[in-house]
């Protein structure tokens, strides 16, 4: 199904070269430059779940501290118009990342061709189109609040797909009807209870429908992946339990074949919409996740959104929830006081995913000039027992309900 998968030290090799001749063009005007940058301060009030912006944070923020780094990135971009059909276009956002390197840091990287004006095509790196902010996920100033909510953002580590995609356009009804499909690969990482995961996903296929009135704005999209590498961890925990002698736990290669994720099918649907009324502003996004595999249980996100603009400022509140199933041991005839380190260890990974939260946010922006702006946001989030997927947590306190405060306080600018 993959129709094209871009190489990245080849998609590199191509950009460098091509923005390096235009660069040395002479009196050259096609080649533009913009940036945008975040400072963000974090304090949250949790001795056992540590805040973090999403699952592929390594770091974590914990009581008594003050982080900088889950928020604060610099972002740049190049666009070099090539002809009035094709442009390029890079992006590379400096965050705090798990394995720094080029590659992480380049979050778009593509050539598009203009058909005509209703088709375009792009090949190359680009943003995996299932949020309402795709196109904008990174530039902080592009929304009103400090951080987009992590019960649907924050669980999918994946920001760039490496492939082809294809947008039709078409004005009716007084706005526009837009359908992208898209293709490719990524990767990237996961990180739970200092393991980190990368997680490979290959033929990834996915449609996008839109229709952006004058003040509002409805999204469609669904994706789907196969998972291209079987996680360490997983790996381990399969070849442990098939081990395991039939008199302590039947069938237990059955078992550990059922835990194994290479291969499997994940899907991803989501909706949303935006509204805008006078000075209200209302956003609402609600996503689906399910799986062929054992260990990715369905998971409901969604949260609703509103906003009161008041000249320079806007006050807004938002309400995200996270929903799905915890796994219980429950295999029979095993002898579980004999295996009690295994099960406890197959509990959790069966439960990694297993996020169940909701949050509350009250939050002020101020727009300082018509390049920056500043946020400040609190979170108050009741966290489920075995539903802190979103946290890093402490081993002792994995499976502990707690209700959490944290304050973000962001400046954000572009340029």
């Amino acid at each position: 199904m993959l129709l094209v998968q871009c190489k990245n030290y080849l998609c590199f090799v191509f950009f460098a070269l091509a923005f390096h001749a235009a660069a040395n063009e002479a009196g050259n005007d096609k080649l533009q430059f913009s940036g945008f940058a975040t400072l963000g301060a974090v304090y949250s009030d949790s001795d056992h779940h540590g805040y973090r912006k999403n699952v592929g944070s390594d770091n974590a923020v914990y009581s008594g501290d003050i982080d900088f780094k889950q928020h604060s990135l610099l972002g740049l971009q190049a666009n070099w118009n090539i002809s009035s059909s094709f442009d390029v276009v890079y992006q590379g956002v400096l965050r705090d990342l798990v394995k720094p390197s080029f590659d992480r840091y380049t979050t778009l990287a593509f050539l598009r061709y203009e058909v005509n004006a209703n088709w375009s095509v792009r090949l190359g790196r680009t943003a995996p189109d299932i949020f309402l902010l795709t196109e904008y996920r990174d530039v902080d100033f592009s929304y009103i609040w400090a951080t987009a909510p992590n019960e649907v953002y924050g669980i999918i580590p994946y920001r760039s797909i490496d492939g082809l995609d294809v947008t039709y356009s078409q004005r009716a009804l007084g706005g526009v009807f837009t359908t992208k499909l898209f293709t490719g690969a990524s990767e990237a990482e996961i990180s739970a209870n200092s393991v980190v995961e990368e997680i490979k996903i290959e033929d990834i296929i996915g449609i996008s429908l839109s229709f952006d009135h004058f003040n509002w704005i409805v999204h469609a999209k669904h994706s789907q992946v196969n998972i291209a590498n079987e996680p360490k961890i997983n790996a381990l925990l399969a070849a442990s339990i098939s081990q395991i002698p039939d008199f302590l736990w039947p069938n237990s290669d059955v078992f550990a074949q059922s835990i194994l994720m290479e291969g499997q099918e994940v899907n991803y649907s989501s909706i949303s919409g935006q509204y805008q009324w006078q000075h209200w502003l209302a956003s609402a996004e609600l996503s689906h996740i399910n799986s062929a595999s054992e260990v990715i249980p369905k998971v409901i996100s969604g949260y609703v959104a509103l906003s009161y603009q008041l000249e320079a400022h806007q006050f807004y509140s938002i309400y995200a929830a996270t929903d799905s199933n915890n796994y219980i041991f429950s295999e029979s005839g095993v002898n579980e006081q004999a295996l009690e380190e295994i099960i406890h260890g197959t509990t959790s990974m069966m439960n990694f995913y297993a996020s169940n939260q909701q949050t509350i946010s009250l939050g002020w922006r101020w727009d300082i000039s018509s390049y920056m702006a500043s946020s400040l946001q609190w979170n108050y989030t009741r966290i489920d027992d075995g539903g802190g997927t979103l946290w890093l947590n402490e081993a002792a306190h994995h499976n502990v309900a707690e209700d959490i405060n944290t304050v973000l306080l962001t400046l954000s600018l572009v340029f």
